[in-house]
């Protein structure tokens, strides 16, 4: 688990400014990820893809890889 904090909250509202759609829930989840540096976001929201610099993995694809 991660702190919320206001260097996040900065950037997930940064987020949500550049990212159309982007609800705030979402931007703090991948705020925490970015700010705290790491390697492999894994989730099915494949709107999570739009974030520049987070390595988002599609658990769905994940599995249904050979």
């Amino acid at each position: 688990l991660l702190p919320i904090t206001k260097d996040v909250l900065r950037e997930a509202a940064r987020l949500r400014a550049t990212i159309s759609g982007l609800k705030t829930p979402d931007a703090i989840h991948a705020a925490t990820a970015l700010l705290n540096q790491c390697r492999l976001f894994i989730t099915n929201d494949r709107g999570f893809l739009r974030v520049p610099g987070l390595n988002t993995a599609i658990l769905d694809d994940v599995l249904a890889a050979p």
